[in-house]
């Protein structure tokens, strides 16, 4: 029943027998070709966090600089490092519940305790010093390079990399005075849009405790990916499409099927649209007007690391007892759909929806085919496709659009209409009063009209 709730779009509430961990990587996500090829984002590149790639020998640089960012930390919070140690202590069996059977029973508590607390510090320290913009930042460089630096961003989010939020929430405390609040805003909205803005009407923090960093970016995220649908159908068609859908319902290729992509829809007369208006938590909505339609979207910024989230995001909604409305892999599988040629990022870039750093459009291009999305929300998807298809379907709709982006696309393409449409009219009347000439009579009553109009003169005013 929770399952069932959750793919229909309905929240539900966490049962509390259900104990969730940090998982590892799901073995089916590597085994196929594309897998394979993408095995190197689920795995860390400068720094372990955690248990599961602990002494790691390629990652020994990352070892030295965590004591430095523990430093950092005890210095900006004004705690002693004894004093963060035994906070970090309180939660250490808590913490270490939060992963596998097993991962941990190398460490005993002192040695699990001192890797949560360097972990943590190195983490929070790289967030604050990014989202405030401190100089600090630039201690990264020093001692990770500045490959690693750049490397930092991916390591933090991925699946198999994660510090327990409980532990994080207990150096939040100590550190800032609205638990973090503003620097998490700041971090995330940089990853989202390339900005460090905070938006305040976004909270991340809600009622649902996050289990890490991970799932609070993800809850993070899906707040901005909802989607909605808005158009004015007939009951005669909605009658129609009613039958349509009961079949689809029970067709799974026709309900996981793709829809055309952004240059295809444009030539259908549906055009994409950057939503501002962001208080409405709706990331794609699509609205069918009178002779066009309109594809709203929030814009993101896509770097170098955005492949890397976007697959442990997936990831963990693909583990087991996660139950949850695979709201990030529909976002990933609707984009997938839209792109699928340079002229579609190119376009989405020139709406102001897509921002990225890759170099080209075919980059962009890449990296969402690259993307492999095992399972979506067809009851979300679907109510975005359906509504696509119903329009596209409509030839009113399609003909006014298609009169739109051909012959008005541009001010010169309207003058050029005009301009044959003023001479075709010339021709076929020059053409018509040859084959069928005016009467003798009617010329002379023309010329008539027109002598007394030339020699009429208006009164003169008193």
């Amino acid at each position: 029943m929770e399952w069932n709730l959750c793919l229909i779009g309905q929240k539900t509430t966490e049962p509390p027998q259900r104990h969730r961990r940090i998982d590892k990587l799901p073995p089916l996500l590597i085994k196929g070709e594309k897998g394979r090829r993408n095995q190197e984002y689920y795995e860390p590149a400068v720094v372990s966090l955690g248990p599961y790639h602990h002494n790691r020998p390629d990652l020994a640089q990352a070892e030295k600089y965590k004591l430095i960012t523990l430093e950092e930390f005890s210095f900006s919070s004004g705690r002693k490092i004894d004093y963060l140690y035994n906070k970090v202590f309180e939660v250490v069996h808590d913490a270490r519940k939060c992963y596998i059977d097993g991962s941990t029973d190398d460490y005993n508590d002192e040695e699990f305790n001192r890797m949560m607390l360097r972990d943590a510090c190195f983490v929070l320290f790289f967030i604050e010093c990014l989202s405030l913009s401190n100089k600090k930042v630039m201690l990264n460089n020093e001692y990770l390079g500045a490959l690693g630096f750049a490397n930092v961003v991916r390591d933090i989010f991925l699946l198999e990399n994660q510090i327990p939020f409980v532990v994080l929430e207990v150096l939040l405390d100590l550190r800032f005075d609205d638990k973090g609040e503003k620097v998490l805003n700041g971090f995330f909205n940089y990853l989202n849009y390339g900005e460090l803005i905070p938006r305040e009407e976004l909270k991340v923090l809600e009622d649902e405790y996050p289990l890490h960093l991970l799932e609070l970016y993800r809850s993070y995220f899906i707040s901005l990916s909802r989607f909605g649908l808005s158009s004015t159908i007939s009951s005669r068609w909605r009658k129609w499409t009613k039958k349509t859908d009961a079949e689809e319902d029970y067709n799974y290729v026709k309900r996981n099927r793709s829809f055309a992509s952004v240059m295809e829809l444009k030539a259908k007369g549906i055009f994409v649209k950057c939503s501002y208006d962001e208080s409405t938590n709706e990331d794609i909505k699509f609205h069918s007007r009178c002779c066009y339609g309109e594809l709203e979207l929030v814009r993101r910024a896509v770097s170098s690391n955005s492949k890397a989230i976007y697959l442990n995001m997936i990831a963990y909604e693909m583990c087991p007892h996660n139950p949850n409305d695979f709201r990030v892999s529909t976002y990933i599988r609707v984009m997938k759909s839209l792109i699928v040629h340079p002229d579609d990022v190119k376009e989405l870039r020139n709406s102001s929806i897509l921002l990225h750093t890759l170099g080209r459009d075919e980059e962009v291009v890449k990296m969402y085919d690259e993307i492999e999305v095992p399972a979506v929300n067809l009851y979300m998807f679907n109510q975005l496709r359906r509504g696509i298809e119903k329009h596209c379907k409509n030839k009113y709709k399609t003909w006014a659009a298609e009169l739109i982006t051909v012959y008005f696309s541009s001010p010169w393409k309207t003058v050029a209409l005009l301009v044959a449409s003023a001479i075709l009219f010339t021709t076929f009347l020059q053409t018509y009063f040859t084959i069928r000439p005016l009467p003798d009579d009617s010329n002379e009553n023309i010329i008539k009209l027109l002598r007394r109009c030339a020699r009429y003169k208006p009164p003169s005013l008193p």
